[in-house]
């Protein structure tokens, strides 16, 4: 006996007509991703390639392939996640913890805890004895 589907259908936004105006107009991938509905560039790829494959033809959407490293954004699971590579300074590495204070509705400061003592403790250790 086969087993029956159960749950949502998924439906497509691929709109041919509107995507093909707005790639040939030179609008970048935020703005067409904003005006289809698509919630992410890689459905924006998905839906780009099956252009290029239906008009033969190639087409650069500004924007689409850039990545941002630099920009953390909030996922689908409510999470913030940072990488050292997103960080310029290269001294963290892994068991470094951290406080967070909010400064205010738009900025956030992360203090490494415990950094001023393993500074205190490495000036102590190389300073020379006295004799």
């Amino acid at each position: 006996m086969a087993k029956k589907k159960t749950g949502k259908m998924f439906e497509s936004k691929f709109d041919e007509k509107k995507l093909r105006e707005m790639v040939t107009a030179g609008d970048n991938a935020d703005k067409i991703q904003q005006s289809l509905g698509i919630a992410s560039k890689q459905s924006l790829r998905q839906h780009v390639l099956k252009l290029i494959n239906i008009d033969r033809q190639f087409y650069d959407v500004p924007g689409l392939y850039v990545r941002n490293q630099k920009m953390p954004m909030i996922n689908f699971k409510g999470e913030l996640r940072l990488t050292v590579k997103m960080l310029d300074d290269g001294n963290f590495k892994h068991g470094d913890k951290f406080e967070i204070e909010q400064m205010d509705n738009s900025k956030i400061v992360l203090a490494r805890i415990g950094a001023e003592e393993a500074s205190a403790e490495a000036e102590v250790e190389t300073a020379p004895e006295a004799e």
